[in-house]
């Protein structure tokens, strides 16, 4: 009896051997003709069986379910000429997200692209390449292939650019930003998140602040609830090198908090972002609970017997650093925290985020404080 080919069979059997040996990868080490004849038990020396295995493929290829690779050139008509070496020459077979759920037996609706959050606008390549050059500055190669595939990237089934491979940021982010809605939706969370620090590794808050600056401009921002890029209007007016906020230099960490908020016109976000960072920092180097919050957390931290007092001070310099990060909290977090707080003068705003700004820059030489005396305490080793 005649073999006869079922498609479904083919898409079976190439999702098994991706999850069992590749872990959901491409199929690296196999030729067509070896996965052929893994999935028919046959040897290949029918071409009418290679023939029809090589419709079925280009069948699933056109189809959307999978994508595989041609070695060499071939002309229009010679794969069916010449099945059996055409088949020799096809390597890296994956199944799409569809071809999984063809063969997975698995109906799922895709959402379309959200005019909400996606309406097509562009995400320059100059964010794209400043992006690109902080990963592949802190990664070799072969670690940014890794860091990329922790957040699904590229997906199995998307080709890559000629000559490019996966170490290669840059090149894998514009292709996969012009991969389709889903493309833009997988390129759109990891820019988020990369910009929101939620992953192994981030950019330094001067990078961030530019790179929000930018993406504000062309009408992105980064959604606080879920870290996804999505649209908003594009900023206008002040911008973040303006004297509003760049007539003295700000604290990075404040500038990174305060400036995406004043390019979007909303000054007393800035504010109030600005001292979360402080409270957040004040936190950390005191080794206090998320419990202690406020004003509490500013006395408990700089008190008589707080972690960050610096002891060799002078009594009164020790109260009024205390009273000057608790009376800063009280005046700009805590309104901000509990009712609508508008500032009709910028300038009134700015110089709130200075005030920030001049807390984390005390909160620095405090750190620097703490790291010196662990330094010296350390015992030596033996």
């Amino acid at each position: 009896m005649a073999f006869r080919w079922d498609n479904i069979e083919i898409l079976r059997a190439i999702d098994r051997i991706q999850g069992e040996t590749y872990h959901g990868g491409p199929i690296r080490s196999m030729s067509g003709l070896q996965l052929m004849e893994q999935v028919s038990g046959k040897m290949a020396a029918d071409q009418q069986l290679t023939r029809g295995f090589v419709q079925e493929i280009h069948i699933a290829r056109d189809l959307g379910l999978l994508a595989f690779r041609v070695q060499g050139d071939f002309r229009p008509g010679q794969p069916d000429a010449d099945p059996h070496w055409y088949v020799q020459n096809l390597w890296d077979f994956a199944l799409t997200v569809a071809g999984q759920d063809r063969a997975r037996g698995r109906t799922v609706a895709q959402p379309v692209p959200d005019p909400a959050e996606d309406d097509g606008r562009q995400v320059s390549d100059l964010v794209i390449r400043q992006v690109a050059a902080s990963i592949t500055e802190q990664y070799a190669p072969d670690e940014v292939a890794v860091f990329l595939a922790e957040e699904g990237i590229p997906p199995a089934q998307m080709p890559f650019p000629e000559g490019t491979g996966p170490g290669e940021a840059r090149a894998v982010l514009a292709a996969l930003w012009r991969w389709g809605s889903e493309g833009r939706r997988m390129t759109r969370r990891f820019l988020g998140r990369w910009l929101d620090d939620c992953l192994l590794s981030g950019p330094d808050a001067e990078l961030r602040a530019a790179l929000i600056e930018q993406l504000a401009r062309q009408g992105w921002r980064v959604r606080e609830s879920d870290s996804v890029l999505v649209i908003c209007d594009p900023a206008r007016g002040v911008p973040v090198s303006a004297p509003f906020l760049r007539a003295s230099r700000l604290h990075p960490l404040i500038e990174a908090e305060a400036g995406p908020q004043f390019l979007i016109g909303k000054p007393e976000q800035g504010v109030f972002a600005s001292m979360r960072a402080v409270e957040i920092r004040v936190r950390r180097l005191a080794g206090l609970g998320e419990d202690v919050t406020g004003v509490d957390l500013m006395n408990r931290a700089f008190g008589p017997n707080g972690f960050l007092t610096d002891i060799s001070a002078v009594k009164g310099e020790q109260e009024g650093t205390r009273m000057l990060f608790a009376g800063a909290y009280a005046v700009f977090r805590n309104p901000a925290g509990h009712r609508q707080v508008d500032y009709a003068d910028l300038s009134e705003a700015a110089e709130a985020v200075q005030t920030a700004s001049l807390l984390m820059r005390i909160l620095d030489r405090v750190e620097d404080r703490l790291l010196a005396v662990a330094r010296n305490t350390a015992i030596p080793a033996s």
